[in-house]
């Protein structure tokens, strides 16, 4: 199976023709509910809670393309009275924007050259037995995930996996089983590590600097990676039990082939990449050494202008032999092809953010939450907004979850009297969850195309792991950062 076989059938997946349900019903449903929602909540909030159910709706749906619904919600805020035209478009320049722009093109840089097969192949090569082969593969979709996104990364290791699986009648299904599912939701946790990992995380950041509790690129690795290290050991386990793989085991592989000489192209990624990474953690690094020139370096070496340093120099790194067409490390003709829909996806939904904060209806959402939950305590608001954002996940695409229900968070966060970052945390955590059904995450499906894994294998062990890993994210939050 070649690495584009998952993605394609995924497409196939999204793009079927909708019914007639889908492509009137929920929009006029969206549009019916918003509509009552200004007539019942009231001018400006209940305008902004329109906006707010009618992108739910569209969302969750899927009547629509989902990056079509946050241009849809950019036009329709000023038409309808939210805000001003400069504010709702300001949303789409962003300067967090730039941070996806410039890490989904250092990680398409990475494609291009192969970096990713040769780091994966590198990784999983000592793999002898069937368990230190789960361990292996979904170890290298999880680290893989953390700087690239998670399609990228199991579309990069699956082919290795099944290669190490080998044939059905050679180790049985269970080995394929589990070694797709690892790498699906290796993947997925991996993302949870770093500010780039999913787009989640920077939503949830983003809505941290606007309450002035910000969390910085090391920050937030303090947080994310312990969590995501021990969802992935849970998730071994679980997977090994599941499909018994134990110590032992031997794993029947294929003959190793040779590895090829490094490439131009490859040295000029990883470089990029690494030049990225260095940057991106030096600032906390200076904070904990209490250096007097972190402040300086915050201000000049954003995490968005270090991401667009680190592809700069893609644009301008020759690669080229002599006497060869000049080529650079990245061709603006490469570059378009990233992922821009999920760029303009996360701009509507900083609108979205911002709206609710500015009219007071992530408040008013708070409050009646507070009242309706009786939850007021820490640990109890955490539990409450990570099973929101976790349930919502396994119908709409994380990044959808994230922005429907951090606002939510902060309000209620704000309403029990809590620190606004467990809240937040626990939200964003939670809403890269989704690994119940092949359409929840991109992953997901990506394991399910295989046809190593079925609906009922991947839904039975999914629900075990949603709870197991609800439990790990909410206590993990609650340690890490309360202390």
């Amino acid at each position: 199976m070649s690495p584009t076989e998952p993605a394609a059938a995924l497409s196939t997946s999204r793009t079927s023709p909708p019914s007639p349900l889908r492509a009137l019903g929920f929009p006029l449903l969206a549009l019916g509910l918003g509509v009552g929602s200004a007539w019942w909540i009231g001018a400006e909030r209940g305008i902004v809670a329109g906006l707010f159910l009618a992108a739910a709706i569209l969302w969750v749906s899927e009547a629509i393309h989902p990056a079509a619904t946050a241009l849809v919600v950019v036009a329709a805020a000023p038409l309808v009275g939210a805000c001003s035209v400069k504010e709702a478009f300001a949303a789409l320049g962003n300067p967090i924007l730039f941070l996806f722009v410039g890490s989904f093109m250092i990680a398409e840089a990475m494609r291009i050259h192969g970096l990713g097969e040769r780091l994966a192949a590198a990784l999983t090569r000592h793999a002898n037995g069937r368990l230190s082969a789960l361990v292996a593969t979904s170890t290298t979709a999880f680290a893989l995930s953390m700087w690239i996104s998670n399609a990228a990364a199991t579309a990069v290791v699956l082919p290795i996996a099944l290669a190490l699986a080998g044939t059905s009648a050679e180790q049985g299904k269970g080995l394929r089983a589990a070694l797709v599912l690892g790498v699906a939701w290796g993947a997925s946790m991996g993302g949870l590590c770093t500010p780039v990992g999913t787009p989640p995380n920077l939503i949830g950041m983003r809505a941290l600097q606007a309450q002035a509790t910000p969390l910085t690129f090391g920050g937030w690795m303090g947080v994310g990676l312990p969590i995501g290290s021990v969802m992935l050991v849970a998730m071994i386990a679980l997977l090994a039990w599941r499909f018994g793989l134990r110590p032992g085991q031997p794993l029947t592989k294929q003959a190793p082939t040779s590895t090829p000489p490094w490439s131009r192209g490859e040295i000029a990624a990883l470089s990029a990449f690494l030049l990225a990474v260095s940057l991106w953690i030096v600032p906390g690094i200076l904070e904990l050494l209490e250096v007097e020139a972190v402040k300086t370096v915050k201000t000049h070496l954003s995490e968005e202008v270090v991401a667009l340093v680190a592809t700069a120099l893609l644009f301008v790194w020759p690669i080229h032999q002599r006497g060869e067409p000049a080529r650079r490390a990245l061709s603006w003709d490469e570059a378009r092809h990233i992922d821009w829909g999920t760029v303009i996806l996360f701009g509507g939904g900083i609108l979205l953010g911002d709206l609710a904060n500015k009219s007071g209806l992530a408040k008013v959402w708070g409050s009646a939450l507070l009242e309706a939950s009786g939850v007021h305590a820490t640990w109890a608001v955490v539990a409450l907004v990570t099973a929101v954002a976790l349930l919502l996940s396994e119908l709409a695409s994380n990044t959808a979850s994230a922005t429907l229900v951090i606002p939510l968070a902060i309000g209620l966060a704000q309403a029990a009297g809590v620190d606004p970052r467990v809240a937040v945390l626990g939200a964003t955590l939670g809403a890269s969850f989704g690994f119940m059904m092949p359409i929840s995450t991109a992953p997901n499906a990506m394991a399910y195309a295989t046809g190593a894994v079925s609906v009922r294998q991947m839904a039975t062990t999914g629900v075990v792991f949603d709870a197991i890993g609800y439990v790990i994210v909410v206590v993990g939050v609650l340690v890490l950062v309360t202390s």
